[in-house]
């Protein structure tokens, strides 16, 4: 897991990913469902499971006006 989020930020920080609109959904998400797949999980299961985490992040990081 450190290997795959350090090598993602160390790439990001690299600005190999710029010609993305939203790297962390287009690069990262995949590779995520990815390494869990490998790791056993059904391809289904890990995307759900990823987009999940994804809106709950996003639901308790935006600012409320």
């Amino acid at each position: 897991m450190w290997s795959f989020v350090h090598g993602f930020i160390t790439l990001e920080l690299g600005e190999h990913f710029v010609e993305f609109g939203d790297p962390v959904v287009q690069v990262m998400l995949p590779m995520g469902v990815n390494l869990v797949v490998g790791l056993g999980d059904k391809p289904q299961r890990a995307r759900a499971s990823h987009e999940a985490g994804a809106r709950h992040y996003e639901s308790i990081t935006r600012e409320v006006t």
